[in-house]
């Protein structure tokens, strides 16, 4: 687990603080256990002081134009995701732990983007799609 550090710019200081608040966490979306390990990053994270937290599915490359767009949509939604073109999950993101949500979807289920959709509308939480990421899966 890491969060983003900081690149070097004039406006050093409130890029560092701006930074902080986001953490990106690489996760096998695809595994059975991931919601419980989905919402205990998300858990963690948020203690120690981020307030946009976007995961990746660790079995997918995803662009960083898309991770960088997950960012700005969570200033806007407080869960986003992104599918694979197969139709996976490629990247979740999230501003609060939302517990009950990433434990009730079947992460190992073919339609696990469209469980945890449903699970969100069941919730009356706003989700934001975001375009699928166009990169394969990792070849291991």
């Amino acid at each position: 687990m890491h969060a983003t550090k900081n690149e070097g710019t004039s406006n050093e200081p409130q890029l560092r603080e701006r930074m902080q608040r986001r953490a990106i966490e690489r996760i096998a979306l695809s595994d059975p256990s991931a919601g419980s390990r989905v919402a205990a990053v998300v858990r963690d994270r948020i203690a120690d002081g981020s307030q946009r937290i976007v995961i990746t599915n660790a079995g997918r490359q995803v662009p960083r134009e898309l991770v960088d767009h997950a960012f700005e949509a969570l200033r806007y939604s407080g869960l986003v995701c992104a599918p694979a073109t197969d139709g996976a999950i490629a990247l979740l993101g999230m501003t609060q732990p939302l517990d009950e949500l990433p434990a009730d979807v079947p992460w190992d289920a073919s339609d696990a983007l469209e469980q945890l959709l449903g699970a969100a509308r069941e919730r009356h939480l706003s989700v934001m799609l975001l375009p699928p990421a166009r990169h394969p899966p990792l070849v291991e």
